[in-house]
């Protein structure tokens, strides 16, 4: 796992790649991130489930709902899985995003293992996960900041142009890319199928980093090195994924670059909490109606820290198997 060879450094992109020049790419940015939108990409993604994809027992999902710490989660295993060196162009080069792998017929047999893939596909449904004897992560973050987070993301990456209470309806009926936060966590969190998944919750992680990645480490039967733990938290803290923040924007990712995205916007905060700053009382009220309705008998919580428990794939997150989830 450790060591393995990387791919050559790549030319640096030109100058003129890095500012938003071409008229309408928020659009493709939006085509890219809304990818099962039509027939024909529908039949890609049903290709890569069910014919491309050939599960491996050491496969990893990383699986969040968006805007829940899930380029963090990459950076993570790269770390882990690799010399952790930043001679990529972009980190979906070497930790792929599974969906987006239906626009440019990646080769996902070629990776080697063990193979880490990011994903915000729903548990159930037709553009679902695939099922299979591997490994995933889901972590949870608390739906408010989500949806702080989604709003400035939706701002600087897809053209919004809407007011946040506009946008908070919008995110409260499911109406924006990958549905309802709340259905996604409540179907990940019944996992009915009984599949092999670490349940981590963000806000552990931010709380204590070291913690969180040693499970992350037990969990994916990773071998780290002790002198290399301070190399991986070193490069997985967000000062110094911001330096490199070009290697993490999904706008360079699809397009290298697209019309209205502000490079450097991608990485916003890496905190948790600031969703008071926008939620009004009365929306904070919805929220908790929904949250109650959807979320109310699983113990999820995100008032207090975490303690730690035995690990088990149904317990609720605020125990999640450890002191990280």
């Amino acid at each position: 796992m450790t060591g393995s060879k990387q791919r050559r450094d790549p030319r640096p992109l030109p100058k003129k790649l890095l500012s938003p020049v071409a008229k309408g790419g928020s659009g493709v940015l939006r085509f890219g991130a809304g990818i099962l939108a039509n027939s024909s990409i529908a039949l890609d993604w049903l290709r890569l489930k069910y014919l491309d994809y050939v599960p491996r027992p050491d496969d990893i999902f990383i699986v969040t709902y968006p805007r829940s710490g899930t380029t963090w989660l990459q950076m993570i295993l790269y770390q882990m899985t690799t010399d952790g060196e930043m001679n990529f162009t972009h980190i979906s080069e070497v930790v792929p995003w599974f969906e987006q792998s239906t626009l440019h017929r990646r080769n996902i047999e070629s990776l080697p293992s063990p193979r880490a893939f990011k994903t915000h596909l729903h548990y159930n449904g037709i553009f679902s996960i695939p099922k299979a004897s591997c490994r995933y992560i889901y972590m949870i973050r608390n739906g408010k900041d989500v949806l702080v987070s989604y709003y400035h993301f939706y701002k600087s990456h897809l053209g919004y142009k809407g007011t946040f209470p506009e946008f908070f309806k919008r995110f409260m009926r499911g109406k924006v890319q990958y549905g309802s936060w709340f259905k996604h966590v409540a179907q990940w969190r019944a996992n009915p199928r009984r599949l092999n998944i670490l349940y981590l919750r963000y806000e552990d992680m931010l709380r204590d980093p070291e913690g969180g990645m040693r499970e992350i480490a037990d969990f994916c039967g990773f071998d780290i090195p002790t002198e290399k733990w301070p190399v991986i938290l070193e490069r997985t803290s967000f000062a110094f994924m911001k330096q490199y923040e070009l290697k993490f924007d999904p706008a360079i990712e699809v397009l290298w670059q697209l019309h209205g995205t502000r490079v450097g916007a991608f990485l916003r905060k890496g905190k948790s909490g600031y969703a008071k700053e926008y939620l009004t009382p009365e929306q904070e009220a919805k929220f908790e109606q929904a949250f109650e309705k959807w979320l109310g008998g699983t113990g999820l919580t995100f008032e207090a820290p975490a303690t730690a428990t035995p690990a088990n794939p149904t317990a609720p997150v605020g125990s999640a198997g450890s002191k990280s989830g």
